[in-house]
This record gives structure tokens, sequence and C-alpha cells, in this order.
């Protein structure tokens, strides 16, 4: 009976510490800054958010754990709601890139993957409070998801969540 219960506590110990050694220290200092804030303003959150990213860029995919556990922190953390969703769409507008492919948004509401061409237009998209919506083509409409992060650099979107950056070149290594 004894070692029963030895056997349990021992086996919650395990599984709690290989919980927190998929977190990097980079991660936990990062958390315990931001949670240390009386009153994070939006530019706090902001920045935090975008320490999170960089963190999990500098991961290759063979530490999806570690990835994995700032992708959990960065879902907590979505942005408010806009009061003026003007300024967010003015900000998607351009190319961004995924670890997979380019995506192009374009003033109209409509988006094109891998070529900005007519034939590769992909659907609609719009913003609405903090929701990204996002169809394709010939599906029904698209659900909203939570924007986590958007600013000129960077768009985090989804409870997946996915990352996007500006321009041509996503860090993403192997």
């Amino acid at each position: 009976m004894m070692s029963t219960r030895i056997a349990i506590l021992v086996t919650a110990i395990a599984v709690a510490t290989s919980a927190v050694t998929q977190e990097p220290k980079e991660l936990r200092d990062a958390r315990r800054q931001f949670e240390s804030l009386n009153h994070p303003s939006e530019a706090d959150r902001v920045r935090y958010i975008t320490r999170l990213v960089r963190l999990r860029e500098s991961f290759t995919r063979a530490e999806y754990k570690i990835m994995e556990a700032i992708d959990a922190e960065v879902i907590r953390h979505p942005m408010p709601v806009a009061p003026d969703t003007r300024i967010l769409v003015k900000r998607l507008i351009g190319r961004w890139q995924s670890p997979r492919r380019p995506y192009f948004y374009h003033p109209d509401g409509t988006w094109a993957s891998n070529e900005d061409t007519p034939e590769d237009t992909g659907g609609t998209w719009r913003i609405e409070g903090n929701q990204f919506f996002q169809n394709y083509r010939g599906d029904t409409p698209a659900h909203g998801e939570k924007i986590i992060l958007l600013t000129t650099t960077d768009f985090v979107y989804g409870a997946g969540p996915y990352y996007l950056r500006r321009g041509t070149a996503f860090p993403w290594r192997d």
C-alpha cells in the first residue's frame, strides 16, 4: 500500500517536472516579468507577445514541445477588442509569409496565396473587433479567429496559433 502511494507521488512529480522542463527559462522569465506588472497596458501586452514570438522563432522543429509551451502562453493573451478596426485592416494589407507560403491581403478584402495573381485568389477576409475572418473560395462563411498580435511585422491569430511575418522570409529553422 505504501509503495503504491510512493509510486503515485513519484509519477506525479515526474509529470509536473517534465511539463516545466518543456518550458524554456526564457519563457518562464518573460512570463514572470509580465505578470509582475500591476496593470499591464496594451503596449506591455504587445511587447510581451512579440518577445514570445521571437523566442519561438529561436527553436527548431525538433524542439516542438518547447514551441507548444510558447504557443500555449501566446494564446492566453489575445488582443482586446479594437474600437477602430480600420487601423487593423490597414495594418494587415500587404504580403505576409507563413512557414509554408506567402499570403497577400488586398484592400478590397480579397487574399491570395503562393502567387499574387487572380488565378491564385484564395477568397475574402475581414476584421471585426479582434476577430479575423478568412473565407476560402467556395467555402461557407468563415468563423472568426481571435487576433493575438497584429503589428507592422507580426500577425498571430487563432487557437493554433498561426504565425505570419511581413515580407518575403519567415525565420523558420529546421
